[in-house]
């Protein structure tokens, strides 16, 4: 799963990246975040078609909320969306037909089991370029207004296996517009983008204080000393 994870680098500090046409001002004013959890709002990627297409970027809450959930706390168990199984959901099918986005991020946190305890890990691209994890958002409205709302879609891990079974999907860049076109309704060929080969990962044993959502710091990204990894 991806449960956490670290954003930092402004979207406005990649041109060329994401190719974006607008980034809202609630984006540009979210503070950076090196321990970013469920339920808080996050950076969202999206397209939307009227004259032609703009690439924009906006502020969605981390756990999405179908339209039809009777309160918005059913979003803090929909953080993730398993890509076995995202096309038979009724919370996320009608979400990967035509409202896919991409979650941009600097890396995630996953913890290995050791024992009876957990070393956790960050996890970035091996480049060094931020990541762009394949994800769905969906609209909603109840007594509060309009929540818009996002979920991270994971598979089988391809690498990194020893740490989790699981990974987020992690897109390339020529995968990019196929992924978001809201014009494209086809499932398969969606799903087919979910299979593609993620970029190369690597991962660094960090601190265990990065279990507490309080800890939100630089140093939580920071590798330890190997006296210090558990197993």
């Amino acid at each position: 799963m991806c449960g956490r994870y670290a954003t930092f680098t402004r979207l406005d500090e990649q041109p060329g990246l994401f190719d974006l046409d607008l980034i809202t001002e609630p984006v540009r004013q979210r503070p950076p975040s090196w321990n970013v959890a469920p339920t808080t709002d996050v950076p969202v990627i999206v397209e939307r078609y009227d004259e032609g297409l703009s690439r924009e970027a906006h502020l969605a809450h981390w756990g999405l909320l179908p339209p039809w959930a009777k309160d918005r706390s059913f979003a803090a168990k929909m953080i993730n969306a398993r890509a076995e199984s995202v096309a038979e959901k009724r919370s996320f099918a009608p979400s990967l037909k035509k409202r896919r986005c991409l979650v941009p991020a600097d890396g995630y946190y996953e913890w290995k089991k050791v024992g009876g305890t957990k070393q956790p890990y960050y996890i970035s691209r091996a480049d060094g370029l931020p990541l762009a994890f394949a994800g769905l958002y969906s609209w909603s409205r109840d007594a509060d207004g309009w929540l818009l709302s996002t979920t991270i879609i994971t598979k089988v891990a391809d690498q990194l296996a020893d740490i989790h079974d699981r990974v987020p999907v992690v897109l390339n860049r020529e995968d990019f517009a196929a992924w978001l076109d809201p014009r494209s309704e086809s499932v398969d060929a969606a799903l087919d983008i979910l299979q593609h080969p993620s970029p190369a990962l690597s991962a660094i044993p960090v601190a265990k204080d990065v279990g507490r959502v309080s800890v939100d710091l630089p140093a939580n990204i920071e590798e330890i000393p190997a006296d210090q990894v558990i197993g």
